[in-house]
C-alpha cells in the first residue's frame, strides 16, 4: 500500500514526456458537468498542450505553451469564439516564473488529490481504505479522501457560493480512490468515484479519472499560429478577464 502511494507521488514529481487524459463527471443539484482534458508534455524545458473537450467532441479548445515562451496561445472552441475576432488568442504565459509539473492541469489534479489523501490519513486515518490487489494488468491500490478536503483542494466543480449547502456530515465522508499500476509498478491512472448522500442535503455524485495514454511526440503539438490568426493580449488585467471568460461554465456571447 505504502509503496503504491510513493510510486504515485514519484510519477508526478518526475513527470516525463507524457500524454494523459482526465475526465470529470459531477452531478449536484442543478449542475451536471462532464468534461475531459487531454495533455501533452515534451522536453525540458517543456512544450505543453492542454485540450479541453466538452459535450461536442469535435469542438475542442487548446492551450499551447511553447518551451520557455513568453506567451501562451489559446485556440478557441465554438462556445468561446466570441472572445476574439481570430481563432487564436495569445496571453502572457501562465508559466512566467518557471514551469512546475503540478502547473499542468491534468497533473494539477493529481497533485491536489495527493494533498487530500495525505490530509485524510491525518484527519480520518481509521476510515481511510488501505488495500492493494493484483489484477490482470498489474496492481490496484485503494485509498480514499474526505469529500470536504477534495472540495477545498478545488478539483470538484461545485461553485463556492453553493458549497455552504453541503452538510458537515457529507464533507466528512471518505470517498474511495483507486490508483492503478502496471506489473512493474509504473503508474497508469486513478479513479475517484462515489455518491455522497446524508439523506437531508442534496447528494453529490462524482466520477473523476486520470489515464496515462502514452508518451508525447513532436507530432502531437500544433505549430505556433500565424500573426494574422492571433489576437495578442499583453495587459495583465485584460488577460485575467479573458481567462475568466474562457473558463466560464456558461459562456456569454
Amino acid at each position: 500500500m505504502k509503496k503504491g502511494i510513493l510510486a504515485f507521488e514519484d510519477h508526478f514529481k518526475n513527470l516525463g514526456d507524457e500524454h494523459a487524459k482526465v475526465y470529470n463527471f459531477l452531478n449536484y443539484d442543478d449542475i451536471e458537468l462532464t468534461t475531459e482534458h487531454e495533455s501533452y508534455k515534451l522536453g525540458d524545458p517543456p512544450i505543453t498542450v492542454l485540450e479541453r473537450h466538452r459535450a461536442d467532441e469535435d469542438d475542442t479548445s487548446a492551450i499551447l505553451h511553447p518551451a520557455d515562451g513568453p506567451l501562451d496561445y489559446v485556440r478557441l472552441d465554438k462556445a468561446h469564439s466570441h472572445l476574439a475576432p481570430t481563432p487564436w488568442v495569445a496571453t502572457p504565459s501562465l508559466y512566467q516564473n518557471g514551469f512546475e509539473n503540478c502547473f499542468l492541469l491534468t497533473a494539477w489534479l493529481a497533485c491536489h488529490l495527493d494533498n487530500a489523501i495525505s490530509q485524510t490519513k491525518i484527519d480520518a486515518g481509521d476510515r481511510q481504505p488501505a488495500q492493494a490487489r493484483e489484477t490482470e494488468d498489474g496492481i490496484e491500490v485503494t485509498t480514499g479522501a474526505l469529500l470536504g478536503l477534495m472540495l477545498d483542494e478545488g478539483f470538484i466543480g461545485v461553485p463556492e457560493d453553493q458549497r455552504g449547502e453541503i452538510s458537515t456530515q457529507m464533507r466528512d465522508e471518505v470517498v474511495p480512490v483507486v490508483i492503478r499500476f502496471d506489473k512493474d509498478m509504473n503508474f497508469t491512472g486513478f479513479e475517484i468515484r462515489g455518491k455522497v448522500d446524508d439523506g437531508k442535503a442534496k447528494p453529490i455524485e462524482l466520477q473523476i479519472g486520470y489515464e496515462v495514454v502514452g508518451e508525447s511526440t513532436e507530432s502531437d503539438f500544433p505549430d505556433q499560429p500565424a500573426a494574422n490568426e492571433t489576437t495578442v493580449i499583453t495587459d495583465q488585467a485584460k488577460a485575467d478577464k479573458f481567462w475568466e471568460d474562457f473558463n466560464s461554465r456558461v459562456p456569454q456571447g
